[in-house]
């Protein structure tokens, strides 16, 4: 599947990756980013050699043949309309394995910056898991695969990896605060703040 993502986006997205040098080479972290599209969980991972989990929406695992390839690419399911502590067990079990994961601290894609929503638990799982937290912002996925298009527009791409940040000033139960920190940092590479 990697190669297979390195290999269209040739044809379908140019990449610009920035920052690649500030992706961990070992143990666990958390990759929080924006999300514009579907394709983002897909950017993400052709830009390191790591292998990485993500967290979906479980509803993508019901439809087939998608729910195969997400079980298949160490996907973890999570119920967004309730606090799904299932999920967030897995998640701290693979952090604690040492693999990294993917994270949408908006929970999912916005398009117009105004409705953005930030979830408390990608800070929960920062707070508990006490892992570093690499930001990266993602720039054109919107515009080569927009909500409810049915194919792919050709539109480069670019991915910015932050520096890896560290939540200790934030007290231990402020999980809505965490989580607005970590949207901050994503923010603050599109150049925007």
């Amino acid at each position: 599947m990697w190669s297979f993502c390195r290999f269209i986006r040739m044809f379908f997205f140019p990449l610009t990756v920035v920052g690649g040098e500030n992706i961990p080479k070992t143990g666990a972290f958390i990759f929080a980013s924006n999300h514009r599209s579907h394709l983002d969980p897909m950017i993400v991972p052709i830009c390191t050699t790591r292998k990485i989990c993500f967290v979906a929406k479980e509803e993508l695992f019901q439809k087939q043949p998608l729910g195969w390839i997400l079980r298949h690419l160490n996907s973890i399911p999570i119920r967004r309309e309730s606090a799904d502590h299932r999920a967030m067990k897995t998640v701290l079990n693979r952090l604690s394995g040492g693999t990294p994961v993917l994270i949408f601290p908006e929970g999912t894609r916005v398009v117009n910056e105004a409705e953005r929503q930030i979830q408390a638990g990608v800070g929960w799982i920062t707070l508990k898991a006490a892992v570093p937290v690499v930001p990266i912002y993602i720039e054109g996925t919107d515009k080569v695969l927009p909500p409810h298009a049915k194919k792919l527009t050709r539109h480069p791409v670019k991915i910015t990896f932050g520096q890896p940040v560290t939540l200790t000033q934030i007290p231990p139960k402020e999980y809505q605060s965490a989580s607005e920190a970590i949207m901050q940092a994503i923010l603050a590479l599109s150049g925007n703040l």
